[in-house]
């Protein structure tokens, strides 16, 4: 039964105290994520900003970096990204990890793993094309793969009979 059906179902004082206490604490936890969702549009236009004019004006790839930044954060406080699972040991050279800390420096990710995963993330999207011709040609090796072991089975049958 829901909190709020329960309140209206049941009587008692304490009941309806603590069920508004719910409602409210419900209430006031939508407007922090608003509120939050608000301040990432703003830390997005500022990261934009600063972007535009590290870069120059007028670049449309910059433009689409803020925006796919500003989803990604978004994304995440809704919890719509996917759960990270697994975990993979890499050792990164200077200038990647500095890239990194600056990714967690100006607010984007909050930690070096974050990070990492942000940046992979974005690599294979950038280079999607590349990884389905690659997808393909494993599945051609694999289809190849099964059909020797089909042929030699087939061999093994003939000389042991």
């Amino acid at each position: 039964m829901s909190e709020q059906h329960r309140c209206e179902v049941e009587a008692d004082p304490e009941e309806d105290a603590s069920c508004g206490e719910a409602e409210q604490s419900s209430r006031d936890l939508k407007g922090k994520s608003k509120r939050l969702l608000d301040d990432l549009d703003e830390v997005v236009e500022e990261v934009n900003k600063v972007v535009r004019e590290a870069v120059g004006r007028g670049s449309d790839a910059v433009g689409a970096l803020g925006e796919n930044v500003k989803q990604t954060l978004q994304e995440t406080v809704r919890g719509q990204r996917a759960a990270r699972t697994s975990v993979v040991m890499v050792r990164v050279d200077s200038d990647s990890l500095q890239r990194l800390d600056e990714l967690i420096e100006a607010g984007l990710c909050s930690s070096r793993s974050e990070a990492a995963h942000y940046l992979i993330t974005e690599g294979v999207k950038a280079k999607q094309d590349t990884f389905d011709k690659i997808s393909q040609k494993i599945e051609e090796i694999r289809k190849a793969k099964r059909e020797l072991r089909e042929l030699l089975g087939e061999d093994a049958d003939v000389t042991s009979g």
